[in-house]
C-alpha cells in the first residue's frame, strides 16, 4: 500500500513540472512577441504617402529633328557627335559639294544651248525672238519643249536644291543624339544621321490610378527625382491628361519640365506631388 501511494505522489509531481513552463522559454517567448510588436508600421496612411514616391515615370522629348539628306552621295563631314550642344543654324554635316557644284554649272550651260535652239523655233514660227510680247503663249511654249529649255531649267532647279540640302543645320538649339553616319560613307537618302533634341521642350510621362485623377489637374506642380540623380529634383507642370482610362485602370499624365538640364530623353524618374 505504501508503493501504491509512493508511485501515485511522485507522477503527481511530475506532471506539475511539466505544466509549469521553464523560465528560460517564458522569457524567449516574451522577447519574441516585443519584436513582432516593434515591426508592425504605426503611421497613418497619409504619413506613409507623404514621405514615399508616388509613382514612376520617364523623361519624354517633346520637340526634336531627325536630319537626313535628299541625295545619295558621299558625306564630305560630320561636325557634331552624340551629347553635344548646338545652336539654332549650326552647321551638322555636308555632302561633297565639289560633284553637286558641277552639276550646277553643266545645267547653266545647258540652259544657255537651250535658249539658242529655243529662239530658231520660235523663229520658224514667224516670229521675233527678241519681242517676247509678240510671241503667243502656245508659240513659247512648244518652243521651250521642242529645244529642252524647260527640261533644262528644271534640272537646274533640282540640282540647286540639291546643294541646298547638302548642308544639314540645326534647326533649333537643342542637343545630338543618335548619330549614325561618319565621313566618307555614302549617304542614305532619307535615313536620318543624327536626331537633334530640344533641351527646352522636355517633359515626364507617368501612370496614375484613376482615383488619384483629381490630384493632378492641369497645372499642378510636381516633382521629378531622376534615377540617375539621386541628389536632384525638378519641378514639372501638369501639362497633359490623356482621356482614356487602360484595362488596368491608369491614365497617362504628361507634365512639362521648364527645366531639364542633364536629362535624357527616357530616364527613368520618380514622381510625387510637391
Amino acid at each position: 500500500m505504501k508503493k501504491i501511494l509512493t508511485i501515485t505522489m511522485t507522477g503527481l509531481v511530475l506532471m506539475a513540472c511539466q505544466s509549469q513552463p521553464s523560465s528560460d522559454t517564458t522569457l524567449q517567448e516574451t522577447a519574441t512577441l516585443s519584436e513582432e510588436l516593434q515591426a508592425v508600421d504605426t503611421s497613418t496612411p497619409s504619413e506613409v504617402k507623404s514621405e514615399g514616391f508616388t509613382t514612376l515615370g520617364k523623361v519624354v522629348a517633346t520637340r526634336y529633328a531627325d536630319l537626313s539628306f535628299q541625295s545619295s552621295l558621299p558625306i564630305m563631314q560630320m561636325y557634331v557627335k552624340n551629347g553635344q550642344q548646338v545652336r539654332q543654324g549650326q552647321r551638322v554635316a555636308e555632302l561633297d559639294m565639289f560633284r553637286l557644284s558641277n552639276t550646277i554649272e553643266q545645267q547653266k550651260k545647258q540652259i544657255a544651248q537651250s535658249e539658242l535652239q529655243m529662239k530658231d523655233v520660235i523663229i520658224a514660227q514667224g516670229y521675233d525672238p527678241d519681242v517676247p510680247t509678240s510671241i503667243p503663249a502656245e508659240v513659247k511654249q512648244t518652243a521651250e519643249i521642242k529645244s529642252g529649255y524647260q527640261l533644262a531649267k528644271e534640272q537646274l532647279a533640282a540640282a540647286e536644291h540639291e546643294l541646298k540640302t547638302a548642308v544639314l543645320n540645326a534647326p533649333f538649339d537643342g542637343t545630338v543624339a543618335n548619330v549614325k553616319a561618319q565621313a566618307h560613307e555614302i549617304a542614305k537618302v532619307g535615313e536620318p544621321v543624327c536626331r537633334i533634341i530640344s533641351s527646352k521642350d522636355m517633359a515626364v510621362e507617368f501612370r496614375i490610378m484613376e482615383a488619384d485623377l483629381a490630384k493632378y489637374r492641369i497645372g499642378t506642380t510636381i516633382i521629378a527625382i531622376p534615377t540617375a540623380y539621386k541628389d536632384r529634383q525638378y519641378e514639372a507642370i501638369v501639362s497633359e491628361v490623356n482621356p482614356i482610362v487602360d484595362q488596368q485602370g491608369a491614365i497617362t499624365v504628361r507634365a512639362r519640365l521648364p527645366e531639364a538640364h542633364d536629362l535624357f530623353d527616357g530616364m527613368n524618374v520618380e514622381i510625387m506631388l510637391k
